[in-house]
């Protein structure tokens, strides 16, 4: 008989950037689902202080913006304190190590990484990095079974596109998250196999101030697999809309308040 393991996926929290509301109903659902294996699936932090983009001034330091993100880390462990954790490194975290590239590099290999000043050990957190001696953030992604759960580097305009090029040129069955939408996409090879490609949303918040109208959507997958058998899975996307949801016959839901106050940093 299989023994049928369950992920949790979510990504692009994009701390402190997130929706507070909606991820305290993330670990409602994950206290409750009680998965084997959680994957943050990269993006959890900004890193907005340290991005190349125009600021306004004074509009937050990268201290706060760490101090916030090991706060929600240790929301989520004790949340599900036998979970295994991974946390996948996005395009936002490489932009520290692109930082000390470009602007302090006879420190590069000096300067503490951003899972030590995180402290993923004391969460036992697996830090999934993108590759060693990168100069650019590449694709990031770590292997359950059949399926890939990664970061890559790939946007497409319309939901679904993405899943479905990266399904084409990489020939499996993958979850990726980096362009906040929700969408599916279906393949059947010549010898049978099927894959598939999901679009996972995103945990931020859909009104930033650093962007107009988004095509977004929040959310995050559930995987069953049998992990340490024939590595099968079924994967079921679930969106949040409104704050609200439905899974396995209950309801999750909040109401928000009309007005809402959020510090950022």
């Amino acid at each position: 008989m299989a023994n049928i393991k369950k992920l949790l996926i979510a990504g692009d929290f994009h701390v402190p950037y997130h929706d507070p509301i909606l991820f305290d109903l993330f670990l409602r659902f994950a206290s409750d689902f009680k998965p084997d294996y959680l994957v943050i699936n990269g993006d959890f932090l900004d890193c907005f202080a340290i991005s190349k983009f125009d600021k306004i001034p004074h509009s937050g330091r990268m201290k706060d913006e760490l101090k916030m993100g090991w706060k929600l880390l240790k929301k989520i462990r004790d949340a599900l304190p036998e979970a295994e954790i991974s946390y996948i490194e996005g395009n936002h975290e490489f932009r520290l190590r692109q930082y000390l590239i470009r602007n302090a590099p006879e420190i590069y290999d000096l300067a503490p990484t951003l899972s030590e000043l995180l402290e993923l050990n004391q969460f036992n957190i697996d830090w999934v990095g993108t590759k060693e001696g990168a100069s650019k953030w590449v694709d990031t992604y770590k292997r359950f079974g059949q399926l890939y759960v990664g970061h890559w580097d790939r946007v497409n305009k319309h939901s679904a596109m993405t899943a479905k090029n990266l399904v084409e040129d990489k020939g499996v069955s993958l979850i990726q998250n980096h362009v906040h939408r929700g969408g599916v996409y279906h393949k059947r090879l010549e010898d049978g196999r099927q894959l598939v490609g999901i679009e996972n949303f995103c945990m931020c918040d859909l009104s930033p101030n650093y962007m107009g109208n988004v095509n977004w959507q929040q959310g995050w997958t559930v995987v069953y697999t049998d992990l340490e058998g024939s590595g099968r899975f079924h994967a079921y996307p679930i969106q949040v809309l409104g704050y609200k949801f439905f899974h396995q016959g209950k309801a999750y839901e909040v109401n928000p308040p009309k007005k809402l106050k959020v510090k950022r940093y």
